[in-house]
C-alpha cells in the first residue's frame, strides 16, 4: 500500500505510544463508557473500540454511545475510532432483537437467493453505519467442512468452498456498498477443526495443498475482490508452522501478504481467547502477532491486559525486537482505512431502522419452512436440551427450553435433556417416548454432542411418529431416515421456537 501524504504526516507527528494506541481495540462492559476505559484512552491513547451485547440497548442509546466514544477518542488521539462489532446475524449478533437481526449465514445461503444475502448485508450495514459502527467483523469465509466443528457451523455460508465464497461474496459486497468496513474471517480457515479456539488451541493437520483445495478458496477470491480486512485464526496448522496462525510469519506475511497478495488490513481475533492467553500469554502473543504481520490487535475486555500488552510491545520496539518500520506500516494502513470508513457521523435514521427490522423478519420467516405440518396426536412427547451458549462467541444463553414451550402449547409430556446427555438421560428419554402418539425432539449441535445423536437413533427404533427440529447446526438431519419429519430452525431463540411451533398441529 502506498503511504498517503496525510498518513505520512500524521505518523511523523506521533510518538511511539500514540502509534501503538492506534493498533489496539478494546471494549467496556456497560451501556456507557466506564472510568477504566476512559483512563485507557487518555493514558494509552487507545484508538478503537469493540461493542458487545451488553453495550447495546436501543437505537437512541447506541447512537448516543457512538457519539460519546467518537468525541472521547478523537479528543485524545486526533483520529476517529474504528467502532467494531460482530454482527454476522443469527447466533452471532450483538444488536438488540428489536433492531432487526438477520438470519445466520447458512440459513440465508439455504434459500439459494444471492440477492437476498446481498440485501441483508447491505441493510444491516446501513443500520450499523447509522448507529455509528463502522467496522463489521464479518463475513465468515470459513468452509464448514467438518460437521463436528463446535464453533463455526451455521456461521459459514457453505460446506464446500464454492458455495462458501459465492454467498459470502454477496454479503461482502452488501456491507461495502452500505459504507461499512468488513473483515473476512478466520484465515487460513477455521472450518475443519474439532475444538473451539475460545476455549483451547485447535490444531489442523492439513497440508498447504489441502488448504488450497478447500479452506483457502474463499479467501483467495475475497482478496481478488478487494476485501478491506482479514481476521487471522487462533489455530495451529501443524504442517505450515508450529505456532498459531496469529503468531506465524509464514502464514500471515509469507502466505497471506506475499503469496496471495493481500494489501488490506490484517487483524487478530481476540487475544484473550484461551488459544492464546493460556498457552503463550497475551503479552507475548501480541508481540509475536505483530512480528508475524498482524496490524490491529483485539484485547476485548481486560483493560489491565491492554496496558500490559501495550507496555510489552513498546519495550519490544525500543529494544529492537520489533522494527519501528513494522509499526509505521501498520499504523499507515489503519489510518488509511479510518480515512475511508471512520469519519461518518452516527445519526438517528428511523427509516433505516424500520426497513432493516422488516427485512430481517421477512428473511427469518423464509429460512424456517416446511411444506406441511406434523400431526402430534393426543399424547405427544417433547424432548430437548434447554437454550445453551455452545460457543463463547454465540449469543448469551437463557432459560428457554423448546420441549417445555411445546408442552405448554400442545400438552403431552416433556423431557429436558442436558447438552451432553449420558446413557441414563438417553434411557429416560426413550422410556418417556414409549406409548406416546408422537415424539418431537429438539437438538442443539447433535453432531458435536454425540449423546443427542444416540438418543435420536434410539427413538427412531421405537416406530413412534417422530419429528426433529434442529436449533443451530442441522447436520444430524442427514443421518435420520426419510420417515422422520425434519425442520431446521438455525438458532435457539424465542423467535425460532415460536416459528417452529407453527409447523405442528394436534
Amino acid at each position: 500500500m502506498q503511504l498517503g501524504k496525510e498518513e505520512a504526516r500524521r505518523i511523523s507527528e506521533m510518538t511511539l505510544s500514540e502509534k501503538l494506541g492506534q493498533m489496539f481495540v478494546t471494549g467496556f462492559p456497560a451501556e456507557e463508557m466506564d472510568e477504566s476505559f476512559r483512563a485507557l484512552v487518555k493514558d494509552k491513547k487507545v484508538g478503537n473500540v469493540i461493542l458487545f451485547k451488553d453495550n447495546l440497548k436501543n437505537a437512541e442509546q447506541i447512537v448516543g454511545l457512538s457519539r460519546d466514544i467518537r468525541a472521547l477518542i478523537y479528543g485524545e488521539t486526533g483520529e476517529y475510532p474504528l467502532i467494531t462489532v460482530d454482527e454476522e446475524g443469527g447466533v452471532v449478533s450483538r444488536l438488540p432483537e428489536s433492531m432487526g437481526k438477520m438470519p445466520s449465514a447458512m440459513a440465508l445461503s439455504a434459500l439459494h437467493e444471492p440477492d437476498e444475502i446481498y440485501q441483508a448485508a447491505r441493510m444491516s450495514g446501513k443500520q450499523l453505519c447509522a448507529l455509528g459502527m463502522n467496522f463489521n467483523l464479518a463475513p465468515v469465509l470459513d468452509v464448514n467442512s467438518n460437521a463436528a466443528n463446535p464453533v463455526i457451523g451455521i456461521r459459514s455460508y457453505g460446506r464446500n468452498p464454492q458455495d462458501a465464497w459465492f454467498y459470502a461474496s454477496q454479503a461482502m459486497r452488501g456491507y461495502l456498498d452500505a459504507g461499512v468496513m468488513c473483515s473476512g474471517k478466520h484465515f487460513p480457515g477455521h472450518g475443519d477443526v474439532t475444538s473451539d479456539s475460545h476455549l483451547e488451541l485447535p490444531v489442523s493437520a492439513k497440508s498447504l495443498d489441502e488448504l488450497r483445495q478447500t479452506e483457502l478458496v474463499p479467501f483467495e477470491q475475497a482478496i481478488r475482490a478487494h476485501i478491506p480486512a482479514v481476521t487471522i485464526a487462533h489455530v495451529v496448522y501443524s504442517q505450515l508452522d508450529d505456532v498459531p496462525a496469529t503468531m506465524s510469519r509464514k502464514i500471515v506475511t509469507d502466505l497471506l501478504r506475499t503469496e496471495l497478495g493481500f494489501d488490506g488490513l490484517i487483524i487478530s481475533d481476540c487475544m484473550e481467547m484461551n488459544a492464546i492467553s493460556t498457552t503463550y500469554g497475551i503479552e507475548e502473543g501480541v508481540i509475536r502477532a505483530v512480528l508475524a504481520g498482524i496490524e490491529l490487535i483485539f484485547i476485548s475486555h481486560k483493560h489491565d491486559k491492554v496496558r500490559s500488552a501495550m507496555d510489552a510491545l513498546e519495550q519490544a520496539v525500543e529494544q529492537g525486537r520489533v522494527p519501528m518500520e513494522m509499526i509505521d506500516a501498520a499504523v499507515a494502513r489503519i489510518l488509511h482505512y479510518k480515512r475511508e470508513y471512520a469519519r461518518t457521523e452516527p445519526i438517528m435514521d428511523a427509516e433505516v431502522f424500520r426497513a432493516c427490522g422488516s427485512l430481517a423478519e421477512n428473511l427469518f420467516e423464509k429460512t424456517i419452512y416446511a411444506e406441511k405440518p406434523f400431526k402430534l396426536g393426543g399424547n405427544p412427547c417433547f424432548i430437548s436440551p434447554c437454550q445453551t451458549q455452545v460457543s463463547q462467541v454465540s449469543n448469551a444463553s437463557g432459560t428457554l427450553c423448546f420441549a417445555r414451550e411445546m408442552q405448554k402449547h400442545f400438552g403431552g409430556s416433556c423431557v429436558e435433556l442436558p447438552l451432553k446427555p449420558d446413557a441414563q438421560a438417553a434411557a429416560e428419554a426413550v422410556e418417556a417416548a414409549k406409548g406416546a402418539s408422537s415424539v418431537v425432539v429438539g437438538t442443539l449441535n447433535a453432531t458435536v454432542y454425540k449423546g443427542q445423536m444416540d438418543i435420536l437413533e434410539e427413538l427412531e427404533k421405537l416406530g413412534v411418529p417422530m419429528a426433529c427440529v434442529t436449533f443451530r447446526n442441522p447436520f444430524e438431519l442427514d443421518r435420520l431416515s426419510d420417515s422422520v419429519y425434519k425442520l431446521t430452525a438455525w438458532e435457539y431463540s424465542k423467535r425460532s421456537v415460536e416459528r417452529a411451533e407453527e409447523f405442528f398441529t394436534k
